[in-house]
């Protein structure tokens, strides 16, 4: 048997004489555990929110997307489509021209992003189960029906009934502002009729308005070019292999994006807001630790008889500072084992239950999104180690100078 570790469990499962040494013992393993109940709490909710935050960006991203290194516009061929069809995992390939415009209705202005699809979109199903009213129908440039937004239906006081009176849709031609030719061609005019509302989530709600690809096209004066073709793959695709072939096929002189790529920036926010949190409450974790310290010194103390004791039966100095060392862990442990467990617990509970909700009405969720990761447990265990270690290095050194430096 490890010699140590015998001795760090028999201090640790024994009684203290002094009921105050006992106390901080208590309290230390207490503010650990409480620490690591509310790092996993934390760190579970980051993870939910990141989750949540994936899962809202599939019904309305694509799984991949394709643009052009260089230009805002442009145009694939028709050997380059077909190449891409004959992918393995892609299903569908929708084209894609989109730009800011103004809406006029009823009086009202707003400034809103067109999206110009075609029936590959329809095929797709895409924002099919977000239609909360009207038909999932975009019709073509002559009958031009659109599927639009539900802040910017309320917000422009659309109505379905309204058959007569259609949404204008305003473009200005750059090309002409450019040369400052100003005239009444300048800006130029389309309209159409809605027929459909979306509820996504709140940037898209408010902004985005679906209309056809031919429809754009004649607004925007750009026939046969693409902002972007979006890539919806089979469910067993891999889309990382799959944005590989495309990266092979079509060259440097496009970008194909993951969907995780599309909103790299907003992830990574969260990723570094979760390892700040992480950091913040791993130094709470230290300034906790100092009980565990004083907890260690006092004892040293107080056992300073049977430390000779030890020291006469024949204990090396490296073994007495590891029994001490080894006690911080036990003593610590134990509380970040209850803390873990706790923390499962009360993680559990708000996934199943959603006992904390968020307050915000109207919200696409009611509670607190939580997402249990195993390595959030791993990382937290090993934040325990190194910083147990770090408290108890003094008094197991403490207790090594009292027992072979004092004759």
């Amino acid at each position: 048997m490890n010699l140590s570790l015998f001795i760090a469990k028999r201090y640790f499962f024994s009684k203290s004489k002094a009921s105050f040494i006992s106390l901080i013992s208590r309290i230390s393993m207490i503010s650990v555990g409480v620490e690591v109940m509310a790092l996993i709490l934390i760190l579970s909710v980051f993870n939910g929110l990141e989750s949540f935050q994936k899962g809202l960006f599939k019904t309305f991203d694509p799984d991949l997307r394709i643009m052009s290194s260089e230009q805002q516009a442009f145009q694939l061929t028709n050997q380059q489509l077909n190449e891409i069809r004959a992918i393995s995992g892609i299903q569908f390939v929708n084209p894609v021209l989109e730009d800011q415009g103004l809406l006029r209705f009823n009086q009202k202005q707003l400034v809103v992003r067109f999206k110009g699809v075609d029936s590959t979109f329809l095929a797709a199903n895409r924002l099919k189960n977000q239609v909360v009213e009207g038909d999932y129908y975009l019709g073509d440039s002559t009958n031009a029906f659109a599927m639009v937004g539900i802040g910017v239906f309320l917000g422009m006081g659309m109505s379905f009934e309204n058959t007569v009176e259609p949404i204008q849709a305003w473009y200005p031609d750059h090309n002409r502002l450019r040369r400052f030719a100003l005239s009444e061609n300048t800006i130029r005019s389309q309209v159409f009729f809605p027929s459909a509302v979306l509820e996504v989530e709140q940037n898209f709600d408010n902004q985005t308005v679906i209309v056809p690809l031919t429809w754009m096209e004649g607004l925007m004066d750009r026939p046969g070019l693409r902002s972007a073709y979006e890539i919806i793959l089979d469910a067993k695709a891999n889309d990382v292999k799959v944005k590989g072939q495309l990266t092979q096929l079509l060259g440097k002189d496009f970008v194909i994006q993951t969907r995780d790529e599309q909103h790299a920036l907003l992830l990574k926010a969260i990723k570094i807001e979760k390892l700040f949190v992480f950091l913040i409450m791993a130094f709470v974790m230290g300034i906790a630790s100092f009980t565990l310290f004083y907890s260690l010194s006092l004892l040293v103390i107080e056992k300073r008889k049977d430390l000779r004791s030890l020291m006469a039966l024949g204990i090396k100095p490296g073994q007495l500072l590891r029994s001490f060392l080894y006690l911080g862990l036990l003593i610590s442990f134990s509380g970040a084992l209850v803390g873990m467990f706790l923390g499962f617990s009360l993680a559990w509970a708000q996934q199943q239950f959603g006992i904390v909700s968020l307050g915000i009405p109207n919200a696409l969720i009611d509670a607190y999104p939580i997402q249990m990761d195993p390595m959030d447990f791993v990382w937290t265990g090993l934040a325990v180690v190194i910083i147990t270690f770090i408290a108890s290095i003094f008094p197991a050194r403490k207790a090594v100078q009292l027992t072979f430096d004092i004759k």
